[in-house]
């Protein structure tokens, strides 16, 4: 059996269902480094309300549900996960921070040190204390040397006055705590916790719409994950407290139906723009204990319920992003994806609400079985998976002392930018190629 150390594990634990993705480190074509998902598990989620845990037993019971039938798959062994973060209590603001850059010489100019990244990351950090909240991500958007702004890595440039602009996700300390707590008592270590946009980000854009300026919108069962990334840089994060089983919920209340028979009727013949729908085409209602016979209801009606909650959604996405004036990075368009997004209609609906482009996004570059995969609803735990890896591969570099033949400037790679877990460039790829096959 594979050494648990050369796995990683991706844990998206979701108000319908826990997901759990393993894989291991495999090269394309050409020779790169890439994740190989081994194993996939999922099960119904209790205990877990719009991302928070709210009952540590049952909560724990689905995680080691969805690791165990990942590791029956994979017939690899799990000591650690790393987990996505979701929920209302998320929430993303973008921070200045500011540092004067002395010369570490008398006469000599001041040039900007990784201390001085690391001081001005620390001021842009430092937002008033709230209670029961905590700073777990600060991510560079950009520097600014003597005011010269639009530097992705200000790194031995010489001047006095270091800004940066920074992206900062802050999350409630109770629900963090219980998190980590859950996955404890389910005898999984920690790898990283990783806000969920993050890892959707990872696993389904392709680099030039990333590059361009692109939103992503999760539609999880009780929530809707958003973030806005632009040329490796994280400028908006946010959450809108409504999801999938909303429209369940709305199908159920109007047509006076069970919340089991109305998810049926979602999933089977469900859809939110009329587009798709003959609006003669009527849906038989199973008979169910207590009804005196079958009734039919029209098709279109159920996608009227379903858009008018989808168009819901949408709206307060797009009020939320244009609130913090982030919409002018949207260039590229709109990637959608989750449970919610295999509802069909979801682009069309979000094409009329935002009048931009918008496509739906599943998890790229799997082969084999694992393309059986290549759905919405797996992206964030494929996501969380790819991040593992590349902490993993950017772990083992480091213990790799610098070729003596060049300087440590030569050797190491710069930060262009590329957020928390985007690694770094081609050195890496080239260095990686390296020690790929001992992984």
């Amino acid at each position: 059996m594979m050494d648990s150390n050369d796995i990683v594990v991706g844990l998206d634990i979701g108000t319908v269902n826990v997901t759990a993705v393993i894989g291991e480190c495999d090269v394309d074509r050409m020779g790169e480094p890439v994740l190989k998902v081994v194993g996939v598990g999922n099960a119904p989620s209790e205990g877990i309300r719009n991302g928070v845990i709210i009952n540590k037993e049952s909560a724990s019971s689905c995680i080691v549900q969805a690791v165990e039938a990942a590791v029956n798959m994979s017939g690899r062994d799990v000591e650690e996960v790393v987990c996505g973060i979701s929920g209302e209590h998320v929430k993303g603001l973008n921070s200045i921070g500011v540092v004067k850059v002395d010369s570490r010489r008398r006469g000599e100019r001041p040039e900007i040190t990784e201390q001085n990244k690391q001081e001005a990351m620390k001021s842009a950090g430092a937002i008033p204390e709230v209670p029961d909240r905590e700073t777990f991500f600060v991510m560079p958007i950009e520097y600014k040397v003597n005011n010269q702004g639009g530097i992705k890595n200000p790194l031995h440039m010489i001047g006095n006055r270091l800004e940066v602009q920074a992206h900062i996700i802050t999350a409630s300390t109770s629900a963090m705590k219980n998190l980590k707590n859950c996955i404890e008592r389910s005898e999984y270590g920690i790898q990283n916790m990783v806000p969920i946009t993050l890892a959707d980000c990872k696993a389904i854009l392709v680099p030039e719409e990333e590059k361009a300026g692109v939103m992503v919108i999760d539609i999880g069962g009780g929530t809707t994950e958003v973030g806005i990334q632009m040329n490796g840089a994280t400028y908006f994060t946010g959450v809108v407290p409504i999801g999938g089983k909303y429209v369940t919920s709305d199908i159920a209340a109007v047509l006076r139906l069970s919340s089991d028979i109305a998810e049926k009727i979602k999933v089977n013949q469900g859809a939110c723009h009329e587009s798709l729908v003959d609006d003669k085409e009527m849906i038989e209602i199973p008979v169910t204990s207590g009804s005196f016979g079958e009734r039919t209801v029209s098709r279109l009606k159920v996608c009227e319920i379903a858009k008018a909650r989808m168009w819901e959604i949408f709206t307060k996405v797009k009020r939320a992003v244009e609130d913090t004036k982030t919409m002018q990075y949207v260039n590229s368009g709109i990637v959608i994806t989750g449970g919610g997004a295999l509802l069909p209609g979801v682009s069309e609906v979000a094409e009329e609400v935002f009048k931009i482009p918008v496509r739906i996004g599943v998890p790229l570059g799997l082969t084999g079985a694992a393309k059986d995969y290549e759905n919405p609803k797996y992206a964030g735990a494929i996501g969380l998976a790819q991040i593992g890896l590349d902490m993993k591969i950017r772990a083992r570099l480091a213990k790799r002392r610098p070729d003596p033949g060049k300087s440590s400037r030569e050797e190491m790679p710069q930060d262009e930018g590329d957020g928390m877990f985007k690694v770094a460039g081609k050195w890496l790829w080239t260095k990686a190629k390296n020690f790929v096959k001992d992984f």
